[in-house]
């Protein structure tokens, strides 16, 4: 993935600013809450109804922001995938990960031979193999939300905000990139079994 320069990226409201935050993964989140609170109250129209129209416009496009801003940077995944993109890295991509490949295709045939059973019972065959295959991409999503704090942590140490690590930021952002294709796969994977668990009697 090519890294695009901070000063190139695009006109995108820049969320961590908004908090007056650096680009980091690895955030206050008890801070953030309480910078929310505070601006929340700077900016809230009801506390200007004195004030005229226009400014009240405006305040309130301020409190929009300030509230997707806060939505997107509370979640450790949701702020991952903001910052790759923000820094240049684009939207995770739908594709397979090769390596999820074969995963995914295995899930895929164990969960259409159960739809296609009908419901199961808790002893049967397909029922187990269900359950095995749920824990085992439960403990895949696990060691992938490990890779991704290990490499947030990567981040802030490379982070400058004036592109001084420009080839450790790029090999970052690629890996966080691809760490997050990994988990929308599995976490999809996941919902799929649970729900035809959810079937079992």
């Amino acid at each position: 993935m090519q890294q695009t320069p901070a000063a190139a990226v695009s006109a995108q409201p820049d969320y961590f600013a908004v908090f007056g935050l650096p680009r980091r993964l690895l955030i206050d989140t008890p801070a953030l809450e309480a910078t929310y609170h505070r601006l929340s109250r700077e900016v809230h129209p009801d506390f200007h109804l004195t004030k005229p129209a226009e400014e009240r416009e405006r305040l309130l496009a301020r409190s929009a922001l300030v509230n997707q801003a806060y939505r997107t940077l509370k979640d450790f995944h949701s702020r991952v995938e903001y910052l790759v993109e923000l820094e240049g890295g684009g939207a995770v991509k739908p594709q397979v990960p090769p390596e999820l490949l074969e995963d995914v295709l295995e899930v895929q045939e164990l969960l259409d031979e159960c739809r296609a059973r009908g419901r199961l019972t808790a002893d049967s065959p397909l029922a187990s193999r269900l359950k095995a295959e749920g824990d085992r991409l439960k403990q895949a999503l696990t060691a992938v939300d490990a890779d991704m704090v290990d490499c947030a942590n990567v981040w802030d140490a490379a982070w400058t905000g004036n592109g001084e690590d420009e080839a450790a930021r790029s090999v970052t952002l690629a890996r966080l990139q691809h760490l997050l294709s990994q988990r929308v796969y599995v976490v999809n994977l996941i919902r799929d079994i649970d729900g035809v668990r959810t079937q079992v009697a």
